[in-house]
C-alpha cells in the first residue's frame, strides 16, 4: 500500500529522536556517518543525493570496520535502494562487528521472512522481543508480516508496542493505520495518521495512507492534497505518485497523469498495472498507437491481464474501429468473467455492436465489390 520510511540511525544515541536526524555535537567534527545521516534523513536531498550517501556510508566502513552503526545505516540504504542482496551482506558485516546488535538482528530476520523462510524468520524476531520488549525493528517486521496475513489484531498489537516505547515511530503509526483501513475502519485509520502528522508534518507515508482514507471517504481534494504533501515531504514516494496519478487519470486529467506513470515506470519498468495505467493515459491523449504498444506490453508482461484485453477492446471498438482486433479481445475478455461481473451487460452490448458492424461491413464489401476490414492475424 505504502513504502516505509528510511530513517539513517546515525549514532544509537539519537535513536529516540526517530525523523528529526541527529543531536547536534559541535564540540565534534562531523563523520562520514553523520554527513550521510543529515542527507538520508531528509528525503527531498536523498533522492538527489543516495549515490553521495552510498559513498559516505562505505568511506564510514572502511575508516572503521568494527563500527556497527556504519554497516547498518549501509545496509538500510541499499534495501532502500532495492539492493537487498547488498542490504543483507552489509548486516551482516555489521553483525562480525557487533553479533548483539539488535536491529541489525530484526532487519536480518525480516529479510528471512521476505524471502519465505518464515519460521526461522519469526522465531529470530520473537527471540530479540523476549529479550527487548518494544524493539522497534523487530516489532515492526511482525507488524507488517501479520497485515500480509491478515492479522490485523497481531499487526495492531506488535504497532502499539512500538509506539509505547517510541511515540515518534513512523512506521509503527503507519502499521497501526492500514490494519484499521484494511477492516474498513477508515475514521479509525484517519485518525492515527492525522494524529501523526501533528507531530511529524513531514511523513509522507502517514500523508499517503490519510490520502487513501479521503478517498474512501469520497473527499478528493482532500485526497488530492495529501498525495501531493507526501511527494512534496519525500519526492521518491512511489506510491504516492501512483495514487495521484490514478486519481488524476479518473479525472481526465491526463497529462499530468502521463508524466507521474512515466516517473513510476522509471522506477518499476516491468510493472503490468502501471504499464497498462501508462497506456490508458496514452489514449486519453489521443495517442491510439502508443496505447496499443503499452496494453500489448502489459500483457506480455502479464499474460492473460483481463484489464488489458478490456482495454484493447475499448482502444479498438470506440477509438480505431479495427473491428476485428476489437471482437478479438472483446471476446478474450468476456471469457474471463461470469454474468455476476459488473462489466457483464456492458461486454455483451459491445460484442453485439461489434458482430453487428462486422456483418454490415462484410456485406457491404459483397454489395458494392469493396474491401471490407482487414482480419485481425492469428495470434
Amino acid at each position: 500500500m505504502t513504502r516505509r520510511t528510511l530513517t539513517l540511525r546515525g549514532r544509537a544515541t539519537a535513536l529516540a529522536l526517530g525523523l528529526t536526524g541527529l543531536l547536534a555535537a559541535p564540540a565534534m567534527a562531523a563523520t562520514p556517518l553523520d554527513d550521510a545521516a543529515a542527507i538520508a534523513n531528509d528525503p527531498v536531498q536523498l533522492a538527489a543525493r543516495a549515490a553521495d550517501v552510498d559513498r559516505l556510508l562505505v568511506q564510514c566502513t572502511q575508516q572503521a570496520p568494527n563500527d556497527v552503526d556504519c554497516w547498518y545505516d549501509l545496509g538500510l540504504l541499499r534495501s532502500h535502494r532495492g539492493d537487498l542482496r547488498g542490504a543483507a551482506e552489509a548486516w551482516r558485516r555489521g553483525l562480525a562487528a557487533d553479533g548483539k546488535h539488535l536491529p541489525t538482528l530484526a532487519r536480518l530476520a525480516a529479510l528471512e521472512l521476505r524471502g519465505g523462510n518464515a519460521e526461522a524468520g519469526l522465531k529470530a524476531l520473537e527471540d530479540i522481543i523476549a529479550e527487548s520488549r518494544f524493539q522497534p525493528e523487530a516489532r515492526n517486521a511482525l507488524a507488517a508480516y501479520a497485515l500480509s496475513k491478515g492479522d490485523w489484531d497481531g499487526a495492531l498489537k506488535h504497532a502499539r508496542n512500538v509506539l509505547l516505547g517510541d511515540p515518534r515511530n513512523p512506521d509503527a503509526a503507519l502499521n497501526a493505520a492500514i490494519a484499521y483501513f484494511e477492516q474498513g475502519l477508515y475514521d479509525q485509520a484517519g485518525l492515527i495518521a492525522s494524529s501523526f502528522l501533528e507531530k511529524e508534518p513531514k511523513a509522507a507515508p502517514l500523508h499517503n495512507i490519510l490520502g487513501l482514507v479521503y478517498l474512501k471517504q469520497d473527499n478528493t481534494r482532500k485526497a488530492t492534497e495529501h498525495f501531493l504533501a507526501a511527494l512534496e515531504a519525500d519526492p521518491g514516494h512511489a506510491d504516492a505518485r501512483l495514487n495521484l496519478a490514478a486519481l488524476e487519470l479518473g479525472f481526465g486529467n491526463f497529462e499530468s497523469a502521463y508524466r507521474r506513470f512515466t516517473e513510476a515506470l522509471a522506477d518499476r519498468p516491468n510493472d503490468p498495472d502501471i504499464v497498462l495505467s501508462l497506456a490508458v493515459a496514452a489514449r486519453g491523449l489521443e495517442r491510439y498507437d502508443e496505447a496499443e504498444k503499452g496494453y500489448l506490453k502489459a500483457l506480455e508482461l502479464r499474460p492473460r491481464f483481463p484489464d488489458a484485453e478490456y482495454n484493447l477492446c475499448v482502444l479498438h471498438q470506440q477509438f480505431t474501429e479495427r473491428w476485428y482486433d476489437a471482437k478479438k479481445h472483446c471476446d478474450t475478455y468476456i471469457a474471463m468473467i461470469d454474468d455476476k461481473h459488473p462489466k457483464f451487460r456492458e461486454m455483451k452490448k459491445r460484442t453485439k455492436s461489434i458482430d453487428t458492424t462486422i456483418m454490415v461491413l462484410e456485406r457491404t464489401k459483397k454489395t458494392e465489390g469493396q474491401p471490407g476490414p482487414t482480419p485481425a492475424p492469428n495470434p
